[in-house]
Parts: structure tokens; sequence; C-alpha cells
């Protein structure tokens, strides 16, 4: 069978422009490029109507000339087109360099979300869209035909340029606000996990085939996994029904190359070998991770934020603990999400659910950032986010939380002497001491257990 997947093509010039170009439409250019179009469209259209000698376009030409003059129309759109270049530079050159000051103080990520915003992009587009109108109307100036009506038309667009002009101002500081920046993060975290809640629900969390592994994929290219095409697997596993596909790595991975992507497990080695290389193609690998797909970046961005501003990095407690906030709004709704139906049949792939051990990690490095520089501050309201997830959770995800505050107890230790500490290391010793049996067992596992059953290894 050939091999169509990513891997397969992965160092082709070809394919990675292309793929390079899907990125930029998606993420960026699609929306400036429709705008512009518009304007290209508008100028020809007022170019026609200038040009042309019915009776009743001659009339409206005519009625416009009493508010633009015959030879005012030619100055007012080059006096346009060349103050919009102008403006329009200076004042994207200005508002770059408030982005990249916001990116070096919380996350590199603010440049992503300031491109991927709409209004951002519809305002390039217009400002961009409008200077090209200015040129495209004034090259097809004639002696004979005034452009009266696309000047009209580029001095009521250049007043609408400058109230927009005000709006992209304000907007951009208004994004760089860095609780506006953690609530972007958070919303585009909890919209990848909804679409990648639609193959969790489809999959197994753990391995039930008796039989051998029989087929490996790695990885033949570095990347992450932006996508899992479940259609295809599942049109491959009919005709194998006694396999068994176990990836290995979810949705916004990291892999190298060598890196174990997924292993079969089929009594028939050879239909393994097949269905090994339909899972080559079905899971596609790229340069970036696709955050709208997946939470694990947005929730790794929040706790990149979160522990620089804790730790002696940034020294920004009150950032920290905004990033704090944020978190705990993502745990809270990862544990409440509701299991899949009991009437669904889950394909026979097993797919590791991270994102909550993941958070719970984050959770736990914050402590450990504002151990590292001191912030008492900091530290209790981490110790409180674990005494609120502690009265919601049961089973493994409680088990986890308990092995966590084991440890979280020789970090609170030795923290400074502050009244607001001091109540939560009665809060420990109270926890520790209260804890029942089970709950003592499991405060003896690592630190690191999984809150959920993953695949066995």
């Amino acid at each position: 069978m050939a091999r169509s997947g990513p891997d397969a093509g992965a160092d082709t010039p070809t394919l990675r422009a292309r793929r390079r170009l899907r990125q930029a439409l998606r993420e960026f250019a699609a929306v400036p490029l429709l705008v512009i179009s518009l304007f290209l469209a508008l100028a020809i259209g007022s170019i026609l109507i200038d040009q042309s000698h019915a009776g009743s376009l001659k009339g409206m030409r005519h009625g416009l000339e009493h508010f633009v003059g015959q030879q005012a129309a030619t100055n007012t759109l080059q006096a346009i087109a060349t103050g919009l270049v102008t403006v329009t530079s200076i004042t994207f050159s200005v508002l770059l360099l408030a982005v990249q000051q916001t990116a070096s103080t919380l996350s590199p990520v603010v440049f992503d979300q300031f491109m991927r915003r709409r209004s951002n992009q519809a305002f390039f587009g217009f400002f961009l869209g409008l200077t090209l109108y200015a040129y495209v109307v004034l090259v097809a100036v004639q002696s004979d035909t005034p452009p009266v009506l696309g000047a009209a038309l580029a001095t009521l667009l250049t007043a609408g340029a400058l109230a927009c002009l005000l709006a992209l101002v304000y907007s951009t500081v208004s994004q760089m606000r860095p609780e506006n920046v953690l609530r972007q993060i958070h919303d585009r975290a909890m919209a990848g996990r909804s679409r990648e809640a639609e193959i969790i629900c489809r999959t197994r969390r753990t391995e039930r085939s008796v039989h051998p592994v029989s087929a490996s994929y790695r990885a033949k290219t570095t990347g992450y996994v932006v996508g899992i095409d479940l259609s295809r697997l599942t049109d491959a596993l009919r005709h194998i029904p006694s396999a068994e596909i176990q990836l290995w790595v979810p949705l916004g991975h990291p892999v190298a190359f060598g890196d174990r992507i997924a292993t079969v497990r089929d009594d028939d080695p050879e239909d393994a070998r097949r269905l090994a290389d339909e899972v080559r193609a079905a899971v596609l690998i790229g340069p970036e991770p696709d955050v709208g797909s997946e939470a694990g970046t947005g929730i790794a961005e929040i706790g990149n934020i979160a522990w620089t501003s804790a730790s002696t990095a940034k020294q920004n407690p009150e950032i920290a603990r905004r990033a704090l906030h944020v978190l705990r709004d993502l745990v809270g709704r990862l544990i409440d999400e509701a299991p899949p139906g009991s009437g669904d049949v889950p394909l026979a792939i097993v797919y590791p659910d991270t994102d909550l051990d993941q958070a719970l990690d984050v959770l736990y490095a914050i402590l450990g950032a504002a151990h590292e520089s001191q912030q008492h501050m900091t530290a209790a309201a981490v110790l409180d986010t674990y005494r609120d997830l502690l009265e919601r959770t049961s089973g493994p995800v409680q088990r986890r939380l308990r092995s966590d505050l084991a440890e979280a107890r020789r970090l609170a230790g030795e923290m400074p002497p502050a009244p607001i500490l001091r109540t939560r290391r009665r809060w420990l010793r109270e926890f520790g001491s209260t804890a029942d049996e089970p709950a003592t067992s499991a405060s003896r596992l690592p630190p690191r257990q999984t809150a959920k059953e993953l695949p066995k290894h």
C-alpha cells in the first residue's frame, strides 16, 4: 500500500510550501485578502461609472461636482494614497512594538493571538484595501473624465479609516492586558477541548486486545500532531475487525524522528502492517501545534505565563494569580466533563487523554515556582485551589491531588512566615492527619501519578 500520509512527503519543498500557504490563509491572510478584493471591486466599479457617458450616470457625477471639484478630485486621491501609506506604516509599526513588549512580558502566544483575531485582520485589510483603491482609481484618471465619484468615495472611506484607526489602537491596547490575553488562551483551549472530545468519546483509554503488537508506526519527521482522521481509521478497522490501534501521542504533542506514534495489535502481521500504513496517513504531523484542535497547547501557555510570573524570572505575582485563576477554571471544567454516553460503542482505538494530568502538573509547577521565589501569596492561592478541587473530586483524581499535596507540605513548610500562609500550613497538617487509610496510602504515591488511567506501556 502506498504511503500517502504527511510523513511520506514531509521533506518535499512543494508540500511544505502548500502547508505554509494553507496555514497562512487560515490563520491570518484570508480576511485581509477578502477585504482588499472588495476594495478592488469597488475601485473598478467607480472607474467604470466615472468614465461612463450614460445620461443618468453623468447627472450623478455633475451632482457630486458641487462637493468635489474636477481639479480637486485628482489631488484628493493623491493626498489620500500617500497619506494612507505613511499613516498605515507608522501605526502598524507602533502597534507591533506594543505587541512585542507584551509578548516579552507574558508569552510569545500574544503574537499568535494578535494575528488570529478577526477584527485585527479586518482592520489591516481595510487600510491596505483603501490604499489600493486610491492608487487604482488614480492610475485610471483621464483628462476628459475626472474621478469625481472615486474621489468622493475615497474621502468618505478615509473618514471611516480615521475612526477605524482609533478603534484599532484601543482594541490593541485592550488585547494586551494580561487578563484579556489569559482569557483568550482559556477560550481557545476550551474550544480545542470540545473538538478533541469528539475523538475522546469515540475511542478507548486502555487496550482490550489480547493479540500481541504486530506492527508499529514511528515518526519520520519532526513536528506536532495536528490532526487524526478517525473516519479513515474507522474504514480501515472495518476490514480488519480483530485489530486494535493504540495511539501513544495525543493532539498537540511534539514528536521527533523515531518517536513511537502508534502500535497495532492483531494476530495477522500482514494485516497489522497494512493498518499501520493507514495510521501513518491518518495522523497528521505539522510544523506547529494547532491550538484550535486541542487544549494541551493552551494549558501549556497558561502554565508558562504563570510559572515565569511566579518565579524569579519575572517576579510578578499579580499576573501569576490571574493565570492561576484561569487554570483553576480549566481544571474544574475538565473534572466536571460528562463521560461519553454508555450507548456509544468506542472504536478499537486507544487514545491517551492527558489534558487533566497536564493541567494538574502545571498547578503543582506554579507552587514550585512560588517556593523558588518565596511568593507566599501565590503559594496560598495554589493551596486554596487544591482545597477547592479536593471538595469536588473523588476516585483517581482525588488520589492524584492528595499525592501532590503530600509533596506540597514540604514546599509550604519552607516558605517565609506569613499570616495568610500559616492557615494553609495548618490545613495541610490537619489534612494529612485526618486522611483515611486509602487516602493515606495514596499520599505515598509518586507526585506524578496520573489522575486518569492511561494506556499501559
